[in-house]
């Protein structure tokens, strides 16, 4: 994105960039990636044992309110600490079902990469994840096999509040094989993505 700075000029307070002219876009933006796409996984090149990389979530009161939005669960328990706390429900806003799945949908597809599928999750809630905790989620490989032409995976999830597993689980992924690497599992045809709430 370019930064246009040849506007009219504005009236900026003293210490801030750009004086007397400011850019089109401000704060101006980084126009350089700062994620870079993860690395490609392939059925061959995991193990069951093996860890996949863990990601730290900052439950910050503007993530909870996104996931709200993002999920359109409008409870109050899920985006003011008021209503949480008169309800009985929590000692402050939490996360609802939708969006916890969420942190494991980032962990499970930075996993699995751009050619893989997950074809099912289940998982059980045992605790809050509520705001101002640091959320730690990540997965062991427990199991792979092959099946009806499918490379899949078992991946034993859980997530961790500082305090004790707030979320436990399992997620069975399909991935590409190092013989075909951007053929993706076409598991879907056969309508078997579930989700499953205990």
């Amino acid at each position: 994105m370019t930064t246009q700075t040849e506007a009219s000029p504005l009236q900026v307070a003293p210490g801030l960039p750009y004086p007397g002219k400011m850019p089109a876009v401000w704060p101006p933006q980084a126009t350089k990636p700062e994620y870079p796409m993860p690395p490609q996984n392939y059925y061959e090149s995991v193990n069951e044992g093996d860890e996949i990389p863990a990601v730290d979530f900052n439950l910050t009161i503007q993530r909870m309110i996104i996931m709200v939005g993002a999920t359109r669960n409008f409870p109050g328990i899920h985006h003011n600490d008021a209503i949480a706390q008169k309800s009985g429900a929590a000692p402050s806003m939490f996360l609802q079902n939708n969006s916890c799945l969420m942190l494991w949908e980032r962990v499970v597809s930075d996993f699995i990469g751009v050619y893989g599928r997950v074809r099912s999750a289940s998982f059980r809630i045992t605790d809050f994840h509520l705001a101002g905790q640091k959320i730690h989620t990540g997965g062991t490989i427990t199991k792979k096999w092959q099946e009806k032409g499918l490379n899949l995976v078992e991946i034993t999830m859980q997530s961790e509040n500082g305090n004790r597993a707030c979320m436990t689980g399992r997620a069975v992924v399909a991935l590409p094989s190092v013989k075909y690497p951007t053929q993706t599992p076409f598991w879907d045809l056969e309508g078997r993505a579930t989700v499953v709430c205990q």
